[in-house]
């Protein structure tokens, strides 16, 4: 009779645990994983959803449809207004592909699920708007966008512009790109693209940012070191690192260096010198406070730029490539544009957001914009040190390319050595450089000069923007 006694407790403790642990799963994903399962382009539920609703509209930041539903022989379909320039960026919704881009992010919105106050839902449904989803307006410029897409020429790569002070994304370009229109057509043409256009290289992209990074080391150095600031440094032209030999690139010359000329034409050898004479982790603490290693905050999904830790023992060669922006540190182009707006806002934090507010069918208004960030990456003095020597690059150094007539331009070339054929050619920068109001990052691959490449196309879309904002 005791042992019934014991065993019937037991089932009871088994069948109470597993009673428990049902009930912490359902709570965890009710509570915890609600959105992911909302959006996820697996919920079958969110297709049934589709029929019923007429999905939202997405617009620029000057109320210009990219994406809307109309009809086209009593069927709903997806329309797209901005051709190749969109495609990467605002992706697709299709039954058969699945959902790509800014469509994916905001598919929530878009249908209407994301709204769950019983209160409004109600007044929807009195008002006759509950199968009517809403829409997301965005940061980005399509007239910019598709100036940006359209200085590429075809070539693969990407772009980022920001505003610098409250990291507003004004254009987000992948080239080559697709017509998100004819992607359903397109698909196997598209899908086997060695280019690989359905990629969105702008946040999936990771590549070393070369000499762009030296922005990075400098802030290290001027912060760590101050008085490097007024130090020379020789060069015979390469260094060695634990018997490896680092080299500098032709156009510079052996002899002395200061600060301001190594950064001007971008010696690799005085900067990792600069480099070395900062402690590892303080480098290391210096990448991951401008954002490597990190996920980024933004509210799209950004591939992590990392900055990886060398080992305990050796690991000289793989830091002195670290601060030259080689070696095994990769970057996406969302990144270096965060990079070149830090240093444009005096040195806050700035994070990138492309949804500047959600609009119900109500008319209700939700603003995305987050809060400006109170983090000093760097003090306020050494960005400015650092924007001035980014001046000097432009008006008579490696950047001259990215060069504006009656603007002045702050910016770093980068020429990033790839292991799979020509270097990848960066520009990172921002202007006007007093009074910055856009801040750019350009990579384009196996291009070779980052200067006499990424420069001008970082000019045109500068010079655009520039020109519009003050019409």
């Amino acid at each position: 009779m005791d042992k019934l006694k014991r065993n019937i407790k037991l089932i009871f403790v088994v069948f109470s645990v597993l009673f428990i642990s049902l009930i912490l799963y359902l709570t965890y994903f009710t509570a915890v994983e609600r959105e992911q399962l909302i959006k996820s382009s697996y919920n079958r539920r969110l297709w049934e959803q589709e029929e019923k609703v007429m999905r939202g509209t997405i617009y620029d930041s000057k109320g210009r449809p990219l994406a809307e539903t109309g009809f086209e022989g009593g069927t709903k379909r997806r329309i797209y207004n901005g051709g190749k320039a969109i495609g990467p960026l605002i992706g697709y919704s299709d039954r058969v592909l699945g959902r790509a881009g800014i469509e994916n992010v905001f598919n929530g919105e878009l249908l209407g699920v994301s709204e769950q106050d019983p209160v409004t839902l109600l007044r929807q449904k009195i008002l006759g708007v509950s199968e009517q989803g809403s829409d997301v307006y965005l940061t980005i410029d399509l007239d910019l966008q598709k100036t940006a897409y359209d200085l590429f020429q075809g070539r693969k790569g990407a772009l980022v512009a920001l505003e610098p002070q409250t990291g507003r994304i004004l254009a987000l370009v992948s080239s080559p790109g697709y017509d998100p229109s004819t992607v359903k057509q397109d698909w196997e043409k598209l899908s086997k693209d060695e280019n690989k256009p359905l990629i969105n290289r702008a946040t999936q992209g990771l590549y070393p940012p070369g000499s762009a990074f030296k922005i990075i080391t400098l802030a290290g150095a001027l912060t760590y070191n101050p008085e490097i600031e007024y130090e020379k440094f020789y060069t015979p032209g390469y260094i060695k690192v634990s018997g490896s030999i680092i080299r500098d690139g032709q156009h510079l010359w052996p002899g002395e260096y200061d600060l301001n000329t190594a950064f001007r034409y971008s010696s690799n050898t005085v900067f990792i010198q600069i480099g070395q004479r900062v402690e590892r982790e303080k480098m290391i603490e210096m990448a991951e406070a401008f954002g490597f290693n990190a996920s980024n905050k933004s509210d799209i999904p950004i591939a992590k730029s990392t900055f990886p830790r060398p080992p305990v023992i050796g690991g000289d060669v793989e830091m002195a490539e670290s601060f030259i922006g080689q070696g095994r540190i990769l970057s996406t182009p969302v990144q270096m544009a965060q990079v070149a707006a830090i240093i444009a806002n005096d040195g806050k934090m700035v994070t990138p957001y492309i949804a500047q507010k959600i609009v119900s069918p109500l008319g209700t208004e939700i603003s995305k914009a987050p809060k400006a960030s109170t983090t000093q990456v760097v003090s306020s003095e050494v960005a400015r040190k650092i924007k001035a020597l980014m001046v000097d690059v432009v008006k008579s150094g490696t950047g001259t390319a990215a060069a504006i007539s009656g603007i002045e331009v702050a910016g770093k070339t980068g020429s990033a050595e790839n292991p799979h054929g020509q270097a990848h050619a960066w520009f990172v920068g921002f202007a006007p450089a007093e009074n910055p109001k856009i801040a750019v990052a350009v990579v384009v691959e196996n291009a070779g000069s980052g200067g006499s490449v990424a420069g001008p196309i970082a000019r045109g879309v500068i010079s655009k923007y520039l020109s519009d904002i003050t019409r």
